[in-house]
């Protein structure tokens, strides 16, 4: 029926109850474009989207100040905080209800506006990827007793909204944040997005790896979520260190050595998780821990925890692959805890034992006292403390308990045995060069017998 038959018609009526009520709320538009998406083909009426979108863009361009709340925003944490104010976001958990194109489209057109701050993009994809991007890990399970119809459509609904999320993101660093981006990796990873969009995260989350934890590095393997991704973590690594190699303005310095300092920090518990795959092969550890330049680490204690666990894990090593893994540690960037640790711990080689007695002696020599170390007078007290050992047949001791009880009593055990074999031996003994000790040592290790120097 037209107005050309009768004044005042249904059409008209329905027309006007949708511009002066339903444009004019802000649940409303949003709600009728979730009814429309139900109907097929009801999305390319522009007659009822457009308006609605338009409406919906310009209630989030607003100054919050002018925005009236209803008080309905139910996002963790926020009704425990008494604020009377409206939050800059107050619009993404609503919006992150729509489907993917109308959300697409009303965020790509209030990017192009540039009256939101790139931040406030980057929270709005931060919810919407939430809500419609569970953790591959909860889900595996799920899609495990699927049918593999329904798995394949998941995935490739999955691969579909991150794929669309990745392409939104504004390019300026910080709108979202680093972890935010590992979690869409580990996702791309899951649903094999394409190699497009696994580069642009990989790139995206080296630039902010100093914002991960640990666990945001296992990244599990598409095809056994039991093991890691080791070569997209390398990746993801790699571009962190790029930033390293560009000239760097004399302000940003500091700002820079202290990234490297915690993606050190990272990056070292990551390698602790890593050594405890028991199939992880020794030289792939070697190079996975050498890809950090030394320069970047700044102490040595969470390197020397991986190693040490990697070597409790893998006890049938051979000596020269032990001392393949202690040589990657600097016993002068070791913790007075750790060095105490390391020194009562059987499990490294003898060679590193010495390294890090003459660096407690060279320390307690140069403080002008010994702060409760008992002195190491010379490398035969050392071999002599150790000559009875066997690498191979010994119970292991001093592990990870020694870290949490400094002033080791196993390091005087260790000291007063030697005390006890110095009894008797020459004075000519201690006046051995640094150099015919190591090589002593050295060659003690390399024979594989008891070692007994200038007996």
């Amino acid at each position: 029926m037209t107005e050309s038959v009768a004044k005042g018609n249904v059409i008209v009526k329905l027309e006007s109850f949708f511009d002066s009520w339903i444009l004019q709320g802000w649940k409303d538009p949003i709600v009728t474009l979730q009814s429309v998406g139900k109907l097929s083909g009801w999305l390319d009426n522009p007659r009822i989207v457009q308006p609605c979108m338009d409406a919906i863009i310009e209630k989030i361009l607003a100054e919050p100040s002018k925005v009236t709340w209803s008080y309905t925003y139910t996002r963790p944490g926020y009704s425990k905080k008494d604020r009377h104010s409206v939050p800059k976001d107050w619009w993404t958990e609503d919006v992150s209800e729509l489907e993917l194109d109308l959300f697409r489209s009303i965020i790509s057109t209030v990017r192009v506006t540039k009256k939101l701050p790139p931040a406030l993009i980057g929270e709005a994809l931060h919810v919407y990827a939430c809500k419609h991007l569970p953790d591959p890990m909860e889900t595996q399970g799920l899609l495990a007793q699927s049918s593999t119809a329904r798995t394949e459509e998941t995935l490739a609904k999955g691969k579909r909204v991150l794929e669309s999320i990745v392409s939104m993101i504004p390019s300026e660093r910080g709108s979202v944040s680093g972890r935010f981006l590992l979690r869409l990796l580990k996702i791309a990873n899951h649903v094999g997005a394409s190699s497009s969009t696994k580069a642009e995260l990989v790139r995206r989350s080296g630039r902010q790896l100093d914002e991960a934890m640990p666990g945001d590095l296992l990244i599990p393997l598409p095809s056994n979520p039991q093991e890691y991704d080791v070569g997209i973590v390398e990746a993801v690594l790699e571009n962190f260190l790029i930033q390293l190699r560009r000239p760097i303005p004399p302000e940003e310095n500091g700002r820079m050595l202290g990234s490297m300092a915690r993606v050190a920090t990272i990056f070292d518990s990551y390698l602790q998780v890593i050594a405890q795959d028991t199939d992880f092969p020794v030289s792939k550890f070697c190079d996975l821990a050498e890809f950090l330049p030394e320069m970047a680490r700044q102490e040595h204690d969470g390197l020397y925890r991986a190693i040490d666990t990697y070597l409790k894990e893998h006890p049938d090593l051979s000596k020269a692959e032990r001392k393949r893994l202690c040589q990657m540690i600097n016993c002068q960037k070791l913790s007075p805890a750790a060095r105490s640790h390391a020194i009562g711990n059987d499990r490294l080689p003898l060679r590193t034992i010495v390294q890090l007695l003459f660096v407690e002696q060279e320390r307690a020599g140069g403080a002008g006292s010994n702060h409760g170390v008992p002195p190491v007078r010379s490398s035969n007290e050392v071999s002599a403390a150790r000559v009875t050992q066997d690498d191979g047949r010994r119970p292991r001791q001093g592990s990870d308990e020694g870290l949490q009880h400094r002033g080791e009593p196993v390091q005087g055990r260790r000291v007063k045995s030697v005390e006890m074999r110095r009894m008797g031996r020459s004075t000519s003994e201690s006046r051995m060069t640094r150099k015919e000790k190591e090589r002593a040592v050295e060659k003690g290790e390399g024979s594989g017998s008891k070692i007994r120097l200038n007996q």
